[in-house]
């Protein structure tokens, strides 16, 4: 099958699902690296992955796509931050 020929969302989803089977992954023999593992999908991954759908459907275009992704992975860090501290 080739990965060349889906929709931009299957590609979208695959990516995200790649990314936690790597980070789950990486937690089998490690386990203390699971709160890591968790920010790096919560904080970095999700945020990415919401502003490119947001970019496949068209609500941004250009340099937009590169900051709205900045500020989403500035306000999953803050969220973390607040929840973690709570």
């Amino acid at each position: 099958m080739s990965f060349r020929n889906l929709p931009g969302p299957a590609k979208l989803a695959l990516a995200i699902m790649a990314w936690a089977l790597i980070l789950w992954v990486f937690t089998l023999g490690y386990p203390a690296f699971a709160p890591v593992a968790r920010f790096i999908f919560g904080a970095l991954v999700l945020p990415c992955a919401l502003a490119e759908w947001l970019k496949m459907k068209g609500v941004v275009t250009g340099r937009a796509v590169s900051v709205l992704r900045m500020v989403l992975i500035a306000f999953a860090v803050l969220l973390w931050l607040i929840n973690t501290r709570t």
